[in-house]
């Protein structure tokens, strides 16, 4: 149970964690009036009670650094059959998620000794002040000053301003209240939702004296925002019964240094997936099309020198098409004459089996690539919508997660806008994060959005002035930020370029994702893995998250025209090089993985479903070695389960039964 009362101990334990909290952004959750009961007047509670578990079950999947209660947690103060209904639901939010109280109206009634007692009995003390961070949190009785009920307000009065004087040094303050000290106008009329005008100007005169950032209500049951003197008054509706036009939902808060921001998320749009950290994630090219699948690009991604035919193609690896409900038919031919098929990304049918291979197999999910260079066309753009949309669906269907992953290759300074217009036009018009059955990655309580493309010293056409651009964009969209980078970009050397403003870029970021493939091979992987086990330090060091590359395996003979480039460059070996990775990756304390790529068969490095059955003739493919076509969508499978903790983490390569 964690209904909190102060005490030296907790304050001890609380400012030990604001101290290691102080270099994170942050988030917390609000949840205001799950009112166990007035859904059904008293006669029942199960609806209410439906909606405070699901809320619980999202806080647990997001896992803020504490949740605010702001009163309301039932409907009959005296019920004890409603009180213990709320306190075992709200029991099951995580242990390490501490949770506060405040009361309101419907858990005090009429304020009286005997009911501040009852209330004390049940819940704990009726307010609170806590740190987080270089943030206070300070939660009061309104009930007490909507009622008038002296001395119990002036005692509260005194304490709270002998709080926010000790929080003087605080960069931010929140208030925490049931009743809102005003809705949307300071100087509105009083009413059963707000402070009286006496009390509005005496409460309000102390928050700016303190310098208080927000105040922080509920009880309205429906959401209300408004300002005053640089401070906010913030509204919000209920996890219970809504009222007017209002929705149940909740708030999630985000605190990143001197900023700050709410989203008021309807319960039915929450994030399922609330963090990176835990999760198996695949790269998804999605970038393949065939004449005739309806976008208008051909043969993208599978022709080389404008043809899709024996002696000019760029994939390496043929695709197991024979679960594809749509498939198209090339000039290749197999061993026995038959015309050779493949897949199209464009087709929702396509996308749709693809992430029921990640649930059948155990993968959490994909980030979805968006290449900046695609999207500048309206033909490309609407190929790729498809493709990000068809991923939405199945996301939701196959209860997987996705996110939106722009790559920057090829782009010029001139073209940064695209992608900020692009995003504005996703979480806008196309609500991509907010979607209703919401599977969209977040990550620090923000949707997650990467970027790849950040340092490599590979003569791009955009500076660190633009990368800067991006991130100050998407962080002023509220969402965090994944940067990919060159595997050498701790030290600034060999793929990295030699510029320290790369690191001043990523401690902006929240996650660190580090480009591997193609730079070892199952030879030389031990003396390069001691790169993981560094990058980890100092992602830990400054408060990052970090998710490092594996990949099966590298072979770009056609893409290349054989070039400088043998066919099976970094052979495979039946798993054992990608279990390898497994292995030293989770050692070194990794907490989530990146796949490179599920679908990539223009690099030889895909995990998806491949046959040894190639097609003949002049251009030459890799096989899967004779493994079976799933090979690596289980070991995949079986890294989820090391990762989790499901399987105990050992060097040998899992022998499949």
């Amino acid at each position: 149970m964690k209904f909190l009362k102060l005490s030296l101990s907790v304050a001890a334990v609380l400012w030990a964690l604001c101290m290691s909290a102080q270099q994170k952004p942050f988030s917390f959750v609000q949840i205001s009036d799950p009112q166990l009961g007035f859904y059904d007047d008293n006669k029942s509670i199960s609806r209410d009670s439906l909606q405070l578990e699901e809320a619980v079950r999202h806080i647990n999947r997001i896992r803020p650094a504490f949740v605010v209660v702001t009163g309301d947690m039932v409907n009959s103060s005296k019920s004890m059959r409603q009180i213990n209904a709320y306190k075992g639901i709200i029991s099951k939010v995580d242990r390490s998620i501490p949770v506060y109280h405040i009361p309101g109206n419907h858990d005090v009634g009429k304020c009286s000794k005997e009911s501040l007692d009852f209330y004390r009995q049940n819940y704990g003390d009726d307010r609170f002040s806590f740190r987080y961070g270089d943030c206070a949190f300070i939660g009061i009785n309104s009930s007490v000053i909507k009622d008038g009920f002296e001395p119990e307000m002036n005692t509260q009065y005194r304490w709270l301003e002998k709080e926010l004087k000790k929080a003087g040094e605080c960069t931010r303050k929140f208030v925490f209240t049931h009743c809102s000290v005003f809705l949307s106008d300071f100087d509105e009329k009083e009413n059963y939702s707000n402070f009286s005008v006496l009390d509005r100007q005496l409460y309000w005169e102390l928050f700016k004296k303190y310098n208080v950032s927000a105040v922080i209500a509920g009880h309205l049951h429906n959401s209300s925002r408004g300002s005053r003197d640089g401070i906010e008054m913030v509204t919000a509706g209920p996890v219970g019964r809504p009222l007017g036009k209002g929705v149940s939902g909740i708030a999630l808060w985000n605190v990143d240094g001197d900023d700050y921001s709410c989203s008021y998320i309807p319960l039915g749009s929450f994030p399922v997936y609330g963090s990176l950290n835990g999760l198996v994630m695949a790269g998804y090219q999605g970038w393949f099309n065939a004449e005739g699948d309806g976008a208008g690009l051909g043969w993208k991604h599978y022709k080389k020198d404008d043809a899709f035919c024996p002696g000019s193609c760029t994939i390496d690896l043929w695709p197991d098409v024979s679960e594809y409900e749509d498939t198209y038919e090339t000039a290749f031919v197999h061993k026995d004459g038959k015309p050779a098929r493949v897949f199209s990304s464009h087709d929702a049918s396509t996308v749709d089996l693809h992430f029921r291979w990640m649930k059948e197999y155990g993968i959490d999910g994909a980030f979805m690539q968006r290449f900046v260079t695609s999207i500048r066309s309206e033909k490309g753009k609407d190929n790729y919508n498809d493709i990000l949309m068809n991923a939405a669906s199945a996301a939701e269907k196959y209860d997987r997660a996705f996110c939106v992953m722009y790559d920057l290759s090829g782009i010029t300074s001139s073209e940064v806008d695209i992608l900020m217009d692009d995003w504005k036009e996703l979480s806008g018009k196309y609500r991509i994060a907010l979607r209703e059955n919401n599977h969209y990655l977040y990550h620090n309580g923000k949707p997650l959005v990467a970027v790849w493309g950040v340092g490599f010293d590979d003569r791009r056409k955009y500076d660190y002035d633009d990368i800067a651009r991006i991130v100050d964009f998407l962080r002023s969209e509220g969402c965090s930020i994944l940067l990919g980078v060159p595997a050498h970009w701790r030290t600034l050397a060999m793929d990295a370029m030699a510029d320290p403003r790369l690191h001043d870029l990523i401690r902006k970021a929240d996650v660190v994702h580090p480009w591997f493939v193609g730079r070892f091979n199952n030879d030389s992987y031990p003396s390069f893995s001691r790169l993981v086990e560094e990058d980890i330090k100092w992602c830990e060091e400054y408060g990052l998250d970090y998710i490092p590359v594996l990949f099966p395996g590298f072979s770009w003979y056609n893409l290349k025209g054989g070039v400088a480039a043998p066919l099976n460059q970094i052979p495979r070996l039946g798993g054992a090089f990608f279990w390898q990775q497994v292995y030293r990756s989770v050692s070194y304390g990794a907490k989530s993985l990146y796949l490179a790529m599920f679908d990539e068969i223009d690099e030889g490095t895909a995990f998806f479903k491949c046959t040894d059955d190639v097609p003949a003739g002049e251009s030459p493919f890799l096989t899967y070695e004779g493994c079976e076509p799933d090979r690596y969508l289980w070991l995949a499978g079986e890294a989820r389960k090391v990762l989790s903790g499901a399987s105990p983490l050992s060097q040998e390569k899992p022998v499949r039964k």
